[in-house]
C-alpha cells in the first residue's frame, strides 16, 4: 500500500500542503462527495478524499455500479475498527470476503484489493 512520509505534528487542524481541489469545478463531482467536501471544511478537517481500492479507483462509484447493475445492497464493515483491523464486504447482509483497509499519510482510506478483485468477490457471492 502507502509509503508516504509522515505529516508534521505541528500543522493545524484542517492543513494540508496539497489542495486537492483546486481546479476543480465542485458542482461537476457526484452529489455523496460534495457534501463530504462541504461537511469536512465545515469542521476543519484536511479535505475530503474518498475511500480507494489499491488501483486508485474509488470505492463508491464502484459500489454504486454494482448496487445498480445487480440489484443489491454492498457494504465494506470494520471487524476490527483499530489500525490495520479487518474489514469485511457484506452483500445484502451476508458477509462474502475480508479485505485489508490502510489509512494512507495522504488522507484516504485505501483497501488492498483492485476494483476488479473486489467485484469479483461480490460477483462469486451472487453465483455470477
Amino acid at each position: 500500500m502507502s509509503e508516504d512520509p509522515p505529516r508534521p505534528a505541528s500543522h493545524p487542524p484542517g492543513y494540508d500542503e496539497d489542495s486537492p481541489y483546486d481546479g476543480t469545478e465542485l458542482d461537476a463531482l457526484p452529489a455523496w462527495w460534495r457534501e463530504n467536501v462541504a461537511a469536512f471544511r465545515r469542521h476543519g478537517m484536511r479535505p475530503y478524499r474518498p475511500p480507494r481500492f489499491a488501483d486508485g479507483a474509488v470505492t463508491t462509484e464502484i459500489i454504486d455500479r454494482l448496487e445498480a447493475e445487480h440489484g443489491i445492497d454492498v457494504r465494506i464493515r470494520a471487524l476490527d475498527p483499530q489500525a490495520g483491523g479487518d474489514w469485511e464486504v457484506v452483500v445484502d447482509g451476508d458477509p462474502v470476503g475480508r479485505i485489508e483497509r490502510e489509512r494512507t499519510e495522504g488522507g484516504y482510506s485505501e483497501y488492498g484489493v483492485t476494483a476488479a478483485e473486489f467485484e469479483t468477490i461480490v460477483t462469486e457471492a451472487l453465483g455470477e
